[in-house]
């Protein structure tokens, strides 16, 4: 006999090795830059170039997942689907917007790596807060999904 999980607790924990992922790799870009293992090799122009790509890829990266994310949960919460159906197409819609979060984050901590420059890293600290605030925690997907706890008491 399998034990299923909950879809719930799968979510939690996607979004936790998402999370601790970004955390360790600021801690190694970090470690690389203070302990002298890599120096910094940028250019003074490649420095200014990389900050304003990474604004507004991190800009574009937050907008364009909160807008899509958006747009998905009220079109699931619309469909008349199973509530395992919905959660699926919650996590998928979710998975979307953290991936684009963390492509940004990432891109924040090479440049960090890069160039040596603090306000990458800065940028990579404002993006891991967003990311913090989108913790799918079970009371704020059903609130987002309008479901109530008699339709997840079976799953």
């Amino acid at each position: 006999m399998t034990v299923r999980s909950s879809p719930f607790y799968e979510l939690q924990k996607l979004y936790r090795i998402l999370l601790y992922a970004q955390i360790g790799l600021g801690i190694l870009g970090i470690a690389l830059i203070q302990f002298n293992l890599l120096k910094p090799f940028a250019s003074v122009s490649m420095d200014r170039l990389l900050q304003v790509i990474t604004v507004i890829y991190s800009f574009a990266a937050v907008i364009v997942g909160m807008q899509l994310f958006r747009r998905r949960v009220e079109s699931i919460r619309s469909d008349d689907n199973a509530v395992r159906t919905k959660l699926a197409a919650y996590k998928s819609a979710a998975m979307l917007q953290w991936y684009l979060l963390l492509g940004a984050s990432v891109f924040c901590m090479v440049s960090y790596v890069i160039t040596g420059n603090w306000s990458f890293l800065g940028l990579t600290i404002m993006i891991l807060a967003i990311f913090g605030g989108l913790n799918p925690f079970k009371q704020k997907v059903m609130l987002q999904l309008r479901l109530s706890e008699q339709d997840v008491a079976g799953i």
